[in-house]
């Protein structure tokens, strides 16, 4: 028996040894990477939350002993409850996760498609921003090899944006050789809600064959709301992301799928 409690007095040193270290890395590496995105997106007051929050962490980290001792002294039915907000908000995180990543390879191969929706994203300008312009080089790919397919394009303009996401996408393909007759335009959606429901409210397309074209972190959510609109026949065409900043997206896609979960709308 003292044998066994001063192994587990060792493996507690060595936890604490190995575990606080890598505790306080990771959350150095969270505000490099948080100066990486401001850098990369100049989105300052959100990166700088998130970094607070990264530094904060780091704090408590190194000040786990005082703070357990705190903590201690709480009356139990708080400790229980933290707790198990804890490990709620734990298993929703990783269950959600999982749905998101397992639905990041959308590959459309049905041959009756008769239409594609564009998602919107970001402009830059008047520039399409990386994800979009990812979107819109798989759907020029998937155009190229079906002819009859009309593509609809949505998104309206939005702050910091000289021109709509629809018009950026309207370019884009125009560029790679794709038919004005073949590019139908939908450019007052805010939301992905909206770049589904006022296609739908334009071109009827509830009830026919079609293919959402959005980013792979955005599939889930996106086929998701299409059912609650009443699409009866979607199926999904994926652009990889960037994968320095898939972390991000898949991070904040978490937060979006239980936004919109929560109130109802997915």
């Amino acid at each position: 028996m003292k044998e066994a409690g001063k192994l587990i007095s060792k493996l507690s040193l060595l936890l604490k040894k190995f575990i606080k270290p890598a505790l306080i890395l990771l959350g150095v590496l969270v505000i490099i990477y948080v100066i990486y995105l401001s850098l990369l997106w100049k989105r300052y007051l959100i990166n700088l939350f998130a970094g607070i929050i990264a530094l904060l962490f780091i704090i408590a980290v190194i000040n786990s002993e005082k703070l357990l001792i705190i903590v201690r002294k709480f009356p139990k039915w708080i400790r229980i409850s933290c707790k198990v907000v804890l490990c709620v908000f734990a298993a929703s995180f990783l269950i959600v996760e999982v749905i998101i990543l397992s639905h990041m390879r959308g590959k459309a191969s049905a041959n009756e498609t008769e239409y594609i929706v564009i998602l919107g994203c970001q402009v830059n300008g008047s520039l399409a921003s990386l994800p979009l312009l990812r979107r819109g080089y798989n759907a020029v790919n998937y155009m190229k090899r079906h002819e009859n397919v009309k593509a609809v394009i949505t998104g309206g303009q939005g702050p910091r944006e000289d021109i709509t996401e629809a018009e950026a996408m309207r370019r884009l393909l125009a560029e790679n050789d794709i038919g004005e007759e073949r590019i139908l335009i939908e450019d007052k959606s805010r939301s992905t809600i909206e770049n589904l429901k006022f296609a739908d409210e334009l071109y009827g397309l509830h009830d026919k064959n079609i293919v959402i074209v959005t980013s792979d972190y955005h599939m889930f959510r996106s086929l998701s709301i299409a059912k609650k609109l009443g699409y009866q026949n979607a199926a999904g065409l994926s652009a990889t992301s960037q994968v320095s900043v898939l972390p991000a997206y898949l991070l904040r896609e978490y937060a979006a799928v239980m936004f919109y979960a929560l109130t109802g709308k997915m």
